[in-house]
């Protein structure tokens, strides 16, 4: 049992590193609340100091299973055309850890009386490490693995983001240099581009609830499509309840809470559907977002993105 746990560990961490694999962006189930992480083009979006915090801890049951904590904040400037922002997030697969900082900044022009157009650049570094110690040995030649000290890998992205009240549309790729995170001989350890593409809609049935539809498409060369799609049902502009499919792996459902039009959190549940459910209990993740209204606008009704 010792042997198969660490074999599932070497295996995550191969996942991480390797663009032959998997994708090495950070996976949400929540991506609609937090799309500062992917795409600077949204910083400003909320004409608040908005700040979101989220937590996320996959795969309960397997160790070395992925752990990931973001922290962010985006504002409008006075003069509202500019935006910033600025994350952090903490990444931790086994016995790798992947620290990120990036700043933001977008430019905004209206597009009509209801929408406006966003481009935005995404500037900063990741810092990478590989603690092969913390791993229980199984075997003797396991001690032949030498420890990767951190280094830092300076990347940058840019997105393109359309939205109004009601809905939005954003294509981004937060990562476009392909550093090397370990000196090999072949590709499989470098960063590979991400591209994205993400969309929601807001349905008003009537007074008492909202449809909300959104979905996300994960595209890395190599690999096959990603794609996450969900639905949110919004009451009394106060409680939604959402349901959603991540295909070929997960069934996720969702609840939000609006304390007030300023202060919303959330929390959603995946249910793994492939083979490696078996080897787990699901996977957890806490959001909660506040907006500081500096600009004097008001939130007369919780906003929907």
């Amino acid at each position: 049992m010792k042997f198969f746990k660490a074999y599932l560990v070497i295996l995550l961490v191969a996942t991480t590193i390797s663009n032959s694999f998997t994708q090495q962006q950070a996976q949400f189930s929540m991506y609609m609340f937090n799309p500062l992480i992917n795409n600077p083009a949204y910083a400003g979006s909320r004409d608040a100091l908005s700040i979101t915090a989220l937590g996320r801890k996959q795969w309960v049951g397997v160790s070395g299973a992925p752990e990931t904590a973001t922290l962010s904040f985006h504002t409008p400037l006075r003069y509202e055309a500019i935006a910033l922002g600025f994350s952090v997030l903490y990444d931790k697969i086994g016995p790798s850890q992947t620290t990120s900082f990036y700043g933001d900044v977008a430019y905004r022009f209206q597009v009509s009386g209801k929408s406006k157009l966003s481009f935005g650049l995404k500037v900063g570094a990741d810092i990478f490490g590989i603690n092969y110690t913390s791993l229980d040995a199984t075997h003797q030649w396991d001690n032949l693995y030498s420890n990767i000290p951190n280094k830092a890998y300076f990347n940058a992205g840019f997105g393109v983001y359309w939205y109004a009240d009601n809905f939005y549309v954003g294509v981004s790729s937060p990562k476009v240099l392909e550093n090397k995170f370990i000196s090999t001989e072949d590709d499989n350890s470098k960063q590979v581009n991400h591209y994205l593409l993400n969309a929601g809609y807001s349905f008003e049935i009537n007074s008492t609830f909202d449809i909300i539809p959104s979905f996300m498409v994960k595209a890395v060369p190599n690999t096959p499509l990603a794609i996450d799609a969900n639905v949110n049902l919004l009451l009394y502009d106060r409680i939604g309840f959402g349901a959603g499919y991540r295909f070929g792996d997960a069934v996720i459902a969702n609840v939000l809470y609006h304390f007030s039009p300023k202060f919303r959190g959330g929390y959603a549940y995946d249910y793994t559907v492939s083979d490696f459910g078996r080897f787990n209990t699901g996977s957890h993740e806490i959001m909660v977002n506040y907006d500081l209204d500096f600009l004097g606008k008001g939130f007369p009704t919780p906003r929907r993105f």
